[in-house]
């Protein structure tokens, strides 16, 4: 069993009202990189773009060896007093676009994106989960997230009394960086830990670059001492992550509480990962197309054992039963 917790998807407001790509976003190295793992070239508002995109993903991912994959929705981001920041907001996913995307394919399932700053954070909350929605995604330092303000409180009490995990990125942020890192140390998610959410911290912490702050240790500690406190391999096959992979695979304790996600469609890069299993298997797995594949290969070459694979599909809400694309909706802000 595969279950893929930490897949992006993305469309234009051609597709959906409320989905949005700011035009920094577009005119980014990351975003161009995006349009490269699909062969495609950018036609800002044209509904062909978002078809094509949905079309190849859900082609790669039913081609795949991977059971589950969860489709992330992204929230704006908001201000303190409810309402929504235009200006900082670089991206937004629509809940009701992903749900509707998670809805054409078996394998997927809806993960949905609330801030608990708005005004009708909690009615959200109860509309996504009554779509399908398998847990709560959040990027702090994209969408202006003090996890730890008690403005957050009745939001973590909601999702406790629903059993839906909570999804937190953890660490440095670059492509969406629109607030503080500082927002994404996992010490900020405490109180939603005492509140009894399971939390999921999004790449355990860990930094992209290597002059950055590390909240790997952070995450490490608190991982040993939350039951509730878990932590996803997503974006693992970097170089700049193979040390913290090494600690998690040699410690037992550790590796119970990570989950498996490819952070799909940022890329896997097999050649700095030699250390793990030596160039021929770096130079085979970058010969594998398919990427859900590619990136479940690299950690098993890393030897992530079998249960971290399907440890993801333990923790979320899954549906009773897959919602109904043709069904009527409200349009989600």
């Amino acid at each position: 069993m595969i279950c893929d917790l930490h897949v992006h998807v993305a469309g234009t407001s051609a597709s959906h009202p409320g989905n949005y790509l700011a035009p920094s976003l577009v005119r980014s190295l990351s975003f161009r990189g995006f349009l490269a793992r699909f062969g495609l070239s950018w036609k800002a508002g044209q509904p062909a773009f978002d078809d094509l995109v949905v079309r190849q993903t859900l082609a790669w991912l039913n081609g795949s060896k991977s059971d589950q994959a969860v489709l992330l929705a992204l929230d704006a981001a908001y201000r303190l007093d409810g309402t929504r920041d235009e200006k900082k907001t670089l991206l937004v996913t629509a809940n009701d676009y992903a749900a509707d995307v998670a809805a054409k394919s078996p394998k997927t399932i809806f993960g949905a994106s609330v801030h608990p700053y708005r005004r009708d954070a909690l009615a959200e909350l109860e509309r996504v989960i009554q779509r399908g929605a398998c847990l709560v995604k959040w990027l702090p330092a994209a969408q202006n997230i003090e996890a730890d303000h008690p403005r957050c409180f009745p939001f973590y009490e909601a999702l406790a009394h629903h059993h839906l995990p909570l999804l937190c990125h953890t660490g440095s942020e670059h492509t969406l960086k629109a607030y503080p890192n500082s927002l994404n140390d996992p010490r900020k998610l405490i109180p939603a830990l005492k509140r009894g959410v399971t939390v999921i911290a999004a790449h355990c912490g860990t930094s992209v670059f290597l002059h950055e702050r590390s909240y790997f240790r952070v995450w490490r500690r608190m991982a040993l001492e939350h039951a509730n406190f878990y932590g996803d391999l997503s974006a693992f096959g970097i170089i700049t992550r193979v040390r913290p992979l090494r600690i998690i695979l040699n410690d037992p304790a550790l590796l119970s509480k990570v989950v498996y996600g490819s952070d799909f469609p940022a890329w896997t890069m097999p050649l700095s990962c030699l250390g793990h299993f030596g160039l021929s298997r770096a130079l085979a797995l970058r010969r594998v197309r398919n990427p859900f594949d590619q990136a479940v290969q690299l950690m098993q070459a890393a030897e992530v054992p079998d249960e971290v694979f399907s440890r993801a599909a333990e923790l979320i809400r899954l549906p009773k039963s897959k919602p109904d694309p043709a069904a009527p909706m409200a349009l989600s802000a």
